[in-house]
């Protein structure tokens, strides 16, 4: 088991490793970087400079605004269980166990590793990716009902900057009712939903309400509520 120290900067989780700063991103099949291997709990795995669609480690430096070094995906995430807290990310070889206040939540499926988890929204399960390279979660149109409560700025590699409008959804989670923002992907970028027969994404702000474990040994999706002062934010 080994635990690295994290910074929640603009709804991205950057880790340090030997002196590199990378992305934690579980919306992405494949990492890459400045360094040649990424080393964690005795194993090393080789990463290329650039990902899919070319990107680089200077174009998600230019587009996110952060200055990281690489990125690191679901071919390496995959390999362990892996706890968000606060300021750390623990990763582990063996199934991390869960306390009493813990919500388990399955991960159903995968789509190039990317894992899709079951919310409850609208009064039914919907099929939703987990991404934590996701500063702002997505939902299908048709879900995304009221009124805009505003617009935000985001990005995705292939297509660059984009602005979107906001809304605010309610999600049940274990009974609660967590009201969370999810925006309407572009329409060039709704095809990654059908790929996974899933009806949105939800990404990091998840994280500023729970402590996070994500059991790819055990195919869940474990909740620990954060006491207020504990939050991310």
């Amino acid at each position: 088991m080994t635990t690295f120290d994290v910074k929640f900067l603009d709804g991205h989780i950057i880790v340090g490793i030997n002196k590199f700063e990378y992305i934690v991103d579980t919306g992405s099949p494949v990492s890459f970087g400045r360094a040649t291997t990424i080393c964690i709990n005795g194993k090393s795995f080789p990463i290329f400079d650039g990902g899919l669609h070319g990107i680089t480690a200077d174009s998600i430096s230019t587009l996110s605004g952060l200055q990281v070094d690489g990125l690191i995906g679901m071919n390496i995430l995959a390999n362990f269980d892996i706890q968000f807290t606060r300021k750390q990310i623990t990763f582990s070889n063996s199934p991390l166990f869960q306390t009493d206040k813990a919500i388990t939540v399955p991960i159903v499926a995968a789509v190039m590793g990317i894992p899709i988890i079951l919310l409850s929204i609208a009064q039914k399960n919907r099929r939703i990716f987990f991404d934590t390279g996701a500063k702002l979660s997505y939902l299908s149109d048709d879900l995304l009902v009221g009124n805009s409560i505003g617009e935000v700025d985001d990005f995705y590699p292939s297509i660059g900057a984009y602005k979107t409008k906001v809304y605010k959804i309610d999600v049940a989670i274990n009974g609660k009712v967590e009201p969370l923002i999810f925006g309407s992907l572009p329409s060039s970028l709704r095809i990654l939903l059908q790929l996974g027969q899933t009806e949105g994404i939800i990404g990091t702000e998840l994280l500023t309400k729970y402590y996070v474990t994500l059991s790819n040994l055990n195919k869940t999706l474990i909740l620990e509520p954060l006491d207020e002062e504990e939050s991310f934010d």
